[in-house]
């Protein structure tokens, strides 16, 4: 037993207390003429939540949710607020009515609110989050979080006061007597030593936490901040250890007693979910006449122009700084064996390629800006990060393994961003050892790339200087590729288009679309995506997805289900909707706008309708089942990253589904890669359809769905989760979703594509007989049915952008719109 002497001079005694080696020293005020404080004084409740800071942080939440402003609008009369849509059972939580004294006013709280919610529609929606500026989003939350913590001191104390140490704080006769005797024990030189000797054992590891509440008690018995902070520099004097987060100046802003310490927007999903996800029967007062579904429009409201989220919400065009291409001074390989500058060819003109003499469908025109250029293996010609070079593979098709990628590209993560069909085939990293595909007496020859070179804008360049690309006349496997390089080489490219063969279901559907809408489109100009990931560029068709079609045509696609009625079709006639005949001069053109529109629709939902086509045999409509609960189903379909993952590149992946109701009932499912599906790193298939026997419908409900990535070969868990709240009720008994892949937690990395239905046994066990026969060519009746209802879409909903919250563009210069002889 080793001994320690401490004593303090009181108005009666002196104490002494005595320690074994193991317990850190302890003190005990000497009896004062408030007895009270000597209890205040040793109160320390638990760090982190404690009956004083859990009510504290709640009272904050809830004067947060209180203060969501603005108002639903409605064509007649006023509509809801959105604090009654949003959060329809909130009520005033203890010690609310107390967080005036954190002295922020009503218009800040206002916009802390707005900002919450608009961080809690990001993590939470599927169509309304493509246009959400999310840095934006999560700036205002951490701002308001930081403003938050410099002014909460006061507002913690008084429920401290009113929880922790009630009793004794109230039974204090004289503050003035009671601080002073508080600060003569806190600053006496036996609490310090006993501090001290704790500290050196390593013991007080809680000492921020013991220090802060020692302030705050101070404070509630009349201490000015400023005298708290001379009492602070007078133990550091002493050399009393001060944990920099409480020293002199900086304590104020301690606030460990939140638990978490920042308000986001998981405090708020359990009660908005449903308000944020739900979908409205929206009238129609054009010529069409046909009501509508929106999914998310609360959201959508509460973002739109004029709303109090308008600011975090991006509702023009993209334009970015063009695609891939090269050098004016590039040479192209012409069909009849000469070499032409690429600034010099012009549509209709043929050019060479392995299927023989095609003509130049359109050129791409973009201005440099600031983009840097890259050679390889000291050749002459210059060409932009995006652009694809043909591997060996690629002659062939890609896949998985490295030596399988059919393109290689100094940038794959943002080529496969720009055209996610080129991933699908595999994008490799064109580095030193990198296989191209040369052109040796017109025939493909393997070469090794032994030197990447990066040049920066430098004068006399130009941010103004054009770029060229060359798109060739589509054939029946989709878009030729073509040869370019200098007087030394000449190497094999492809253009920057989607890759129709590699998801043919998915290129019809939107071909019949493209077919139906096709003069609508071609009035309406569309902003394009320029190399960010497709779920982060806002333009027309992150609003008008296939999905909504689907939703609003369910019968007409349910009677194909039956009938299985069958469109004849052809690709390769179908691609003639991007060419424009003129009967008077007898040229045809190319329809730029059609062909933008084709990118856009395949990168934002390319994989998407190619999922719905492959599951096309699921049942859509909602049976009734009086007798037995609707049991909740769940389409895996599939990952997409933004970037190559770090934990899995290569590794076959499986995920684990947990499905959970607010009253405890769970369910879970195992999910593995499909094998029927070419899967890249970027894009990893699945769908596959799953049965949760466990979870029911309840229409008053939320379902939490959490998702697990795992490694199949290793069998383990790899750090990639995703979380989605689902309501129980939703149109036509279908939502798809696409939930924010993490890593570690925090770090957005991509994308996990599901749908959801609630089904009645009978409706199971009809959709599992109709799978089991679902061949190719009820496949292909299927997307031509799908596309045909999404033509009409389209030209019903393209008129009206600004009442879906968009901004048209203007029309863009840089393509050449010249027309070649027929």
């Amino acid at each position: 037993m080793r001994r320690f002497l401490y004593q303090i001079k009181g108005k009666t005694k002196v104490n002494f207390v005595s320690v074994p080696n193991s317990v850190k020293p302890s003190f005990k005020m000497a009896a004062t003429q408030e007895p009270d404080v000597n209890e205040m004084f040793d109160l320390l409740p638990t760090p982190g939540g404690n009956n004083s800071g859990k009510p504290a942080r709640k009272a904050l939440v809830s004067k947060l949710k209180a203060s969501t402003p603005g108002r639903h609008t409605e064509a007649f009369g006023k509509g809801d607020t959105f604090r009654k849509i949003f959060f329809p059972n909130c009520k005033s939580a203890p010690y609310e009515g107390n967080t005036s004294i954190i002295g922020l006013d009503n218009k800040w709280w206002s916009d802390f609110s707005t900002a919450v919610l608009c961080q809690a529609m990001y993590n939470l929606t599927s169509d309304l989050r493509k246009q959400l500026k999310k840095d934006n989003i999560n700036n205002a939350v951490k701002g308001k979080n930081s403003d938050l913590k410099k002014h909460c001191m006061a507002f913690y104390a008084k429920v401290f006061s009113e929880t922790y140490i009630k009793t004794p704080y109230n039974s204090i006769q004289s503050k003035k007597s009671a601080k002073a005797e508080y600060i003569s024990a806190l600053t006496s030189d036996a609490w310090i030593t006993a501090k001290r000797a704790v500290a050196s054992e390593g013991m007080w590891t809680d000492a921020a936490w013991e220090l802060y509440h020692h302030w705050v008690k101070l404070h509630l018995l009349g201490a000015s901040n400023g005298e708290i902070d001379g009492i602070i520099k007078q133990l550091s004097d002493k050399k009393l250890m001060i944990p920099p987060e409480v020293g002199a100046g900086k304590w104020t802003s301690y606030t460990a007693w939140m638990n978490p310490t920042a308000i986001t927007w998981q405090d708020i999903q359990g009660d908005a979910a449903k308000g944020i996800l739900k979908s409205e029967t929206m009238p129609s007062y054009g010529p069409y006449g046909r009501p509508s579904s929106m999914k998310e429009e609360n959201s959508f409201e509460f973002t739109a122009n004029g709303q109090p989220g308008k600011g975090y919400r991006n509702t023009g065009g993209s334009g970015g700084h063009g695609g891939s291409c090269f050098t004016g001074d590039t040479k192209v390989l012409m069909a009849n064996g000469s070499l032409l500058p690429i600034r010099s060819v012009e549509v209709g003109d043929e050019v060479f390629t392995l299927q023989g003499p095609r003509r130049v469908a359109v050129i791409s025109m973009p201005t440099r800006k600031k983009r840097h250029l890259y050679s390889l293996n000291g050749f002459s010609f210059r060409f932009t990060e995006t652009h694809p070079f043909v591997t060996p593979a690629g002659l062939s098709g890609g896949g998985m393994d490295s030596a399988a990628h059919a393109f290689t590209a100094v940038s794959p993560r943002k080529l496969a961003n720009l055209v996610p069909t080129l991933s699908r085939l595999g994008i490799v990293k064109m580095e030193e050892g990198s296989i191209i595909m040369s052109l040796q007496d017109k025939q493909p020859h393997p070469t090794a790339v032994y030197l990447v070179e990066e040049h920066p804008l430098q004068k006399p360049e130009s941010e103004e200087d054009l770029l060229y690309d060359l798109i060739l006349e589509p054939t029946k496997d989709g878009f030729p590729n073509y040869v370019v390089g200098d007087d030394s080489i000449l190497v094999l490219v492809a253009s920057e288009v989607p890759r129709i063969e590699v998801a043919p279901f998915a290129a019809i559907t939107i071909l019949k679309a493209l077919q139906e809408a096709a003069d609508q489109i071609e009035r309406q100009p569309l902003p394009v995506n320029r190399g960010e990931p497709p779920s982060r560029v806002p333009h027309v068709f992150h609003v008008f997805s296939p999905t909504k079609a689907l939703v609003s045509n369910v019968d007409a696609l349910t009677t194909i289900l039956k009938t299985k009625q069958a469109e004849s079709c052809d690709v390769s006639d179908m691609l003639s909707v991007f060419v424009k005949e003129d009967t008077a001069s007898e040229q045809t053109s190319y329809r730029r706008e059609l062909g933008d529109a084709y990118d856009q629709i395949a990168a934002v939902h390319g994989e998407e309708i190619d999922a719905v086509v492959d599951l096309g045999s699921r049942s859509m409509g909602q049976e009734e089942d009086d007798k037995n609960p609707l049991l909740l189903s769940v389409s895996l379909l599939d990952i997409i990253f933004h970037d190559l993952p770090k934990h899995s590149p290569g590794k076959r992946l499986a995920v684990n589904i947990e499905a959970r109701t607010a009253e405890d009932k769970t369910d879970k499912a195992w999910c593995e890669e499909s094998n029927d599906k070419i899967s890249s790193h970027f894009a990893r298939h699945f769908r596959q359809v799953f049965y949760f026997e466990n979870v029911d419908k309840d229409d008053e409900g939320l379902i939490d769905l959490r998702f697990q990535v795992h490694d199949t070969e290793k069998s383990q868990p790899l750090p990639y989760t995703a979380r989605v709240i689902v309501p129980c009720e939703f149109e036509h008994n279908y939502r798809m979703f696409e939930a924010i892949l993490l890593e570690e937690g925090d770090q957005e990395i991509g994308l996990l594509r599901f749908d959801v239905r609630f089904l009645s046994t009978n409706a199971k066990q009809e959709e599992q007989r109709r799978s089991e026969t679902w061949k190719d060519a009820d496949k292909q009746a299927y997307a031509l049915a799908l596309g045909k209802c999404y033509g009409e879409y389209l030209t019903k909903e393209l008129p009206n952008l600004r009442g879906h919250g968009l901004v048209p563009v203007a029309k863009r210069s840089w393509f050449k719109c010249s027309c070649f002889n027929a």
